[in-house]
């Protein structure tokens, strides 16, 4: 009986056309019912683009709002379809869900359609009016897009992200995606937001958790509102922005590798083609392993044990001297390379000191005569055997042509010991001079040798040595490794002979030998400002050493001490002390008679700070100067590697 009354009721209630604005069913009231705005748009922009609907019941209920225009067009507002609830609140966009499609302009009618626990039901109940208005120019949903950096350098083990920022005009969810030339590179996790300033946070990965390669990246917003259609399956997306990343740590960090692997060695110092080398490594810890044979030029020969999770300890493999192909490398240098793969991240370390050298087979050698390039580009990407392996060389870098011939528009050279490559005609220049090629002698490695000291041995110098033997003068060498030096011509016991360097002027020689440049120009009768690199210059027998002068002395007066003396004499106060014996902290006595010291020398000097790719040999020619004045002004071992970052000394 009591539902038949409801639905007398709820019929008297539509014929009264919303006359009682508080009605009820069965134990049901409408207690409450506020719209966030009167007017509303579909993608609005001068009013408001969704209207919050907040719908208090004083049982729970559950069902839906009708937004009805007078020409019957409809948009329906679901509020809870399962669930009963005493508060309702959704956001509602004007869309009519049968015909999928906004709903048109006009003024509609908010209608409830309600349900209680007990089943009873509230129709067509009037709760208010809404005006649905067109825009001439619609709002996207998502908008201010900013992207803080946007040069971004992911770091690994650093928990640093990049932030986008943005404006969601509308309710949805949003998912951030990370693309690059249309792939998918990341996708992060599907977000409901309200509408409002938003942010989303990217910390450099991939989809497995590895950080991204540098280049520049577009982000994508997917998204679906959630004010209308929802739950929905097919997201709508925009591509409002793009971000850079640059310096980021692709690769496991050198620092970290070393910490995983601690050393490797070859069993040999050289092998034949018939001949094959054993090799070791110590992990400190547990790792996924591939180690490779790589050439003087760093590129991939041949792969000796593949992605294997080894534990800590000393590990052995076995290379038989063969390529990727099977076939004998040529003669040259060879090192131990590793791959250490950690969670979704990867590097590479490479042991310089732990090579090998294949003697006995194909030598490759340049065109005869020998003709070169230089490098003219800051930096050239070259394509390297074996197999088109990438190689970045340097401007100043000279390579020998291993033929004239140009094909596709690229020289064929040879890159370094054993290793031909090809380089953009466009990235070099032919060097037309002819270098002075000296008299040369054989010279066999020995215990303990480096370049510098051999260089200094044949009083020539580690530039040099390094030319005439295609070398790398940051690797070391091997014992029993052949070398072209210059020959040391024989002299006259009362001469020394001097080999012009960069960086030489005439007074700087004269100094060295303790004689008069006019000395040196009148034994050579040489023009003394057109010295050439590589010049043989004969050193006159030294003057006489004349005897040592005595130190000024100086009488002390009232008010001086040792600081005012000093600035006086431009000296020291500790030389001044040193040379009088002298505690600086007491005072001095008027009428004292100190010794003053000669002044120091002037040595000009500036400051390196080492970077990617430096050596001693480059840095050398880029400040005309010499890999021993390097070595010698910070006390370096020119076998060891230069660090990244390194401040040295460069004597002028």
């Amino acid at each position: 009986m009591t539902r038949l009354l409801f639905r007398i009721f709820s019929m008297l209630v539509l014929i009264a056309a919303f006359a009682i604005p508080s009605l009820s069913f069965a134990q049901a009231d409408v207690v409450s019912f506020n719209l966030s705005s009167n007017t509303v748009a579909y993608q609005g922009n001068s009013v408001p683009g969704f209207v919050t609907i907040d719908l208090k019941t004083s049982v729970p209920t559950r069902g839906h709002l009708m937004a009805i225009a007078s020409n019957g067009r409809q948009g329906k507002i679901i509020l809870s379809s399962t669930d009963f609830k005493t508060n309702h609140k959704v956001n509602w966009v004007p869309w009519d869900e049968v015909k999928k499609e906004p709903l048109p302009p006009g003024e509609y009618q908010i209608k409830a359609y309600l349900q209680d626990q007990s089943l009873d039901q509230m129709v067509g109940y009037p709760l208010g009016k809404l005006t649905v208005v067109s825009e001439s120019n619609p709002k996207a949903v998502i908008d201010e897009v900013t992207v803080t950096p946007d040069v971004f350098s992911p770091k690994y083990g650093a928990e640093n992200n990049a932030q986008i920022k943005f404006n969601l005009n509308r309710p949805a969810e949003v998912q951030l995606i990370i693309q690059k030339n249309g792939d998918e590179i990341y996708a992060g996790p599907k977000v409901k937001l309200a509408a409002g300033s938003q942010t989303v946070n990217w910390n450099g990965t991939n989809k497995t958790g590895g950080i991204v390669a540098d280049g520049t990246y577009d982000i994508v917003f997917k998204y679906i509102e959630t004010a209308f259609s929802y739950p929905a399956t097919t997201q709508s997306w925009i591509k409002p922005a793009s971000i850079t990343v640059k310096d980021g740590d692709y690769y496991i960090p050198v620092s970290r590798l070393k910490e995983i692997v601690t050393s490797a060695s070859f069993k040999s110092a050289t092998i034949t083609p018939s001949q094959s080398v054993t090799g070791d490594f110590t992990l400190a810890e547990a790792a996924k392993v591939t180690v490779y044979i790589a050439n003087a030029a760093g590129a991939h020969v041949k792969i000796v044990m593949s992605d294997q999770t080894l534990p800590a300890g000393v590990h052995t493999f076995l290379w038989d001297g063969t390529d990727m192909m099977g076939g004998k490398v040529p003669n040259g240098i060879y090192t131990i390379k590793m791959g250490i793969s950690e969670g979704a991240n990867f590097g590479y370390i490479t042991f310089p000191n732990a090579n090998v050298r294949v003697e006995g087979s194909t030598t490759l050698e340049p065109m005869q005569p020998v003709k070169n390039v230089r490098v003219i580009s800051e930096k050239a990407t070259m394509s390297i055997d074996p197999m088109g392996q990438g190689y970045t060389a340097v401007k100043g870098d000279l390579f020998p042509l291993m033929s004239e011939t140009i094909e596709n528009g690229k020289y064929t050279v040879l890159v370094k010991e054993g290793i031909t490559g090809t380089i953009n005609v466009t990235d070099v220049e032919l060097v037309t001079e002819t270098p002075t090629v000296p008299n040369t002698t054989e010279y066999t490695v020995v215990p303990g040798d480096t370049l510098w000291k051999i260089a200094s041995k044949f009083n020539t110098t580690v530039s040099e040595i390094a030319t005439l033997n295609q070398l790398d003068p940051s690797r070391p060498l091997l014992i029993g490794q052949k070398l072209k030096v210059r020959a040391v011509e024989p002299t006259k016991p009362t001469q020394t002979i001097h080999i012009v360097q960069s960086g030489d002027v005439l007074w700087k020689i004269a100094q060295k030998y303790n004689v008069t440049t006019q000395a040196i120009m009148d034994a050579n009768k040489i023009d003394p400002s057109n010295l050439q690199v590589g010049q043989q210059l004969v050193i006159p027998t030294a003057a006489p050493t004349p005897p040592p002068t005595q130190p000024t002395t100086y009488t002390v007066v009232s008010g001086d001490t040792l600081w005012k003396i000093a600035q006086k004499f431009g000296t020291t106060i500790d030389a001044i002390a040193t040379l009088n014996q002298l505690d600086s902290a007491k005072p001095l006595l008027v009428g004292q008679t100190i010794k003053i010291p000669e002044k120091a020398p002037v040595v000009e000097s500036v400051f390196h700070t080492v970077q990617s790719g430096d050596t001693l040999w480059k840095i050398a020619l880029k400040y005309s100067t010499t890999v021993d004045s390097i070595v010698k002004a910070n006390n370096l071992d020119p076998n060891k590697y230069l660090v990244v970052g390194q401040k040295l000394t460069i004597v002028k």
